[in-house]
């Protein structure tokens, strides 16, 4: 007997000092990320402004909603802005985009655009809703980057203009009437603006019987300080009678 307690006591003894087995159990790396970062929703990216040409002159369409398959926003064109709404839906790699303009308006029109899925290119074409004598337009659009030629507001004598990144830009000047004075009426004028080659400024005026030119280029003037390395600055801009300064509202 004693020879059997002895013998499973040994064995005890032998199990204990064996090494334990290894553990199945896998630990994760609290620093490791996933294989596919995380990306904003369609909804957020596609939020913007997108230039193009639209008959000779630049038109800007921004979109400011999206969900699901909803999406609005407006244009602006020669200084009309209207309101644009309708659907979006993904087709493989492409993203059809249909906008309607509200309807009321002689000039009113529906866009069907093709997006890349990157979000920086459409093309597609504008039709005519009520005036059949407008012919419909072929039109390519690039999304304009956050901060790509800003200007903001300036202001002059008796006048003041500001640039949006929308394409916008609206005038508010008094007419002179002579040396040094000016009318107490405020004239204000609308219109889209975008840079042209050797630092010019193209502004296409929606009609306003106040003031017959139907555009205007301003020359961008720039001053560079004294000592070396310094960068120029933009001064001023002028075109037509006007001189515009850099300003704060």
């Amino acid at each position: 007997m004693k020879y059997i307690i002895a013998a499973f006591i040994s064995a005890c003894v032998i199990s204990a000092c064996q090494p334990s087995a290894p553990s199945t159990t896998t630990t994760t790396d609290s620093t490791a990320t996933t294989a596919t970062e995380e990306r904003a929703p369609l909804e957020a990216r596609i939020m913007g402004t997108y230039k193009g040409d639209f008959g000779g002159s630049p038109i800007y369409i921004t979109i400011n909603y999206c969900s699901g398959n909803k999406i609005a926003g407006y244009n602006t064109h020669k200084g009309l802005r209207r309101n644009v709404s309708g659907s979006i839906t993904s087709k493989g790699d492409k993203l059809d985009i249909q906008l309607a303009e509200p309807g009321d308006h002689e000039f009113d029109g529906v866009f069907s655009l093709v997006m890349d899925t990157s979000l920086t290119k459409a093309s597609g074409s504008w039709k005519p809703s009520n005036n059949k004598s407008l012919s419909e337009k072929q039109l390519a659009l690039t999304r304009l980057k956050q901060d790509d030629d800003a200007l903001g507001f300036m202001t002059g004598d008796h006048a003041d203009i500001n640039f949006d990144t929308d394409g916008s830009c609206v005038l508010n000047y008094y007419q002179k009437t002579g040396d040094s004075t000016f009318s107490a009426q405020m004239n204000t004028l609308r219109g889209t603006w975008e840079k042209q080659p050797n630092n010019e400024i193209l502004v296409n005026w929606q009609p306003n019987p106040a003031y017959p030119q139907r555009s205007t280029v301003f020359t961008m003037v720039y001053q560079t300080p004294e000592g070396d390395g310094n960068q120029p600055y933009l001064e001023r801009i002028k075109g037509d009678d006007f001189q515009f300064f850099p300003g704060e509202y």
